[in-house]
């Protein structure tokens, strides 16, 4: 049964930002925002803050980590001690058993130590000195490994973050947050904004999900009951194959297309789009994808594996260069043939 679309009241007075949720709306509003993804399920402290360290000296808007108060203050001292302090730090937070958040799990007795997992873990958190190995810091739950295990042994399981929401959300360094959702249900949405709203209502909020899983009127009613519940603007980051790790040129078609289907979604609808950002397989290559007619609504980008092993096992020195070159390609004006993004809350048409 189609979902109802009611006419959206008019919404709320948005509350004053900070310095870094500014900065931050003010580069989706000018389609050139870059954020880093630590990853929702990566939690290896010492990786992430020299990942964090080295796209905090190229400028980046926004970095993205997982909802554990030991890397928010890991991320808000490297935020504290990079050149402009201003680059808005956001935790990610799952609303269902979306595949963001979860870890591989090994059953010792059904590997025979092959090592044919080792090559296909784009973190090395698999090992093989004596018996094989999983660090569970450096596992994020991107599954690669498990199609090459001829036993079985490898199995993804879900990583429980619940514990820790509270905590990342109330930390005074947490200053946006993304919603990540499988399931695009929008009654979760409602029930998990009602009960963290004390929490969530001088933030940012992002809702990340795959719009290929769900109706559209499904979709729309997801995105309006964000935005009746929330004070400040609602964003979305549409997934398109989320943590590919791909450098092929066309690795980010997918997000490209859901998010021109996401706007055609709203449009049809008679809706003002919101401002959406796309992940999952982006790449340098999507730099320049952006710069195509049918692209320029996109207000920016989310780049995880491939942003990080870039910069994975350089020198500091070395990092920051090639931090800076990943970052530069989608910071620069893009022509725009288009009407300007709505920075309110409001979808009605």
């Amino acid at each position: 049964m189609s979902l109802p679309l009611p006419h959206l009241p008019k919404a709320p007075p948005a509350a004053p930002l900070s310095a870094a949720q500014a900065r931050m709306w003010e580069a989706l509003l000018q389609r050139r925002f870059f954020k880093l993804i630590g990853g929702g399920s990566f939690t290896q402290a010492h990786k992430t803050a020299a990942v964090s360290r080295a796209y905090l000296s190229a400028n980046v808007d926004c970095i993205d980590i997982a909802p554990d108060p030991r890397l928010i203050g890991l991320v808000r001292r490297e935020i504290e001690n990079s050149p402009s302090k201003q680059t808005a730090l956001m935790v990610s937070v799952p609303l269902d058993p979306d595949p963001h958040f979860r870890k591989i799990e090994l059953n010792e007795p059904d590997c025979i130590q092959c090592g044919l997992c080792l090559p296909a873990c784009p973190t090395q958190a698999i090992t093989l000195p004596d018996a094989l190995a999983i660090s569970q810091d450096l596992c994020y739950g991107c599954g690669r490994c498990v199609p090459t295990c001829p036993t079985d042994a490898l199995h993804l399981l879900p990583f429980q973050v619940e514990s820790q929401i509270e905590a990342a959300l109330s930390h005074p360094a947490t200053e946006a947050v993304e919603i990540h959702s499988h399931y695009v249900d929008p009654y979760m949405l409602e029930s998990f904004l009602i009960r963290w709203q004390p929490l969530l209502q001088n933030k940012l909020i992002a809702l990340c999900f795959r719009p290929e899983t769900v109706s559209s009127e499904q979709m729309i009613r997801f995105v309006q009951t964000a935005q009746q519940q929330h004070p400040l603007p609602i964003f979305l980051q549409i997934d398109g194959a989320p943590m590919s790790g791909n450098d092929h040129p066309e690795a980010s078609r997918p997000a490209l297309q859901s998010a021109v289907q996401t706007r055609l979604a709203f449009e049809q609808a008679g809706l003002t789009p919101p401002i959406i950002t796309i992940s999952g397989g982006i790449n340098l290559h999507t730099a320049t994808l952006l710069q195509a007619p049918e692209h320029q609504f996109i207000a920016g980008v989310g780049m995880g594996t491939m942003a990080r092993q870039a910069v994975w096992n350089l020198s500091p020195e070395q990092a920051a260069q090639k931090a800076h070159s990943m970052t530069q390609a989608f910071q620069q004006d893009r022509w725009r043939s288009f009407e300007p993004c709505v920075a309110t809350n409001s979808t009605t048409g």
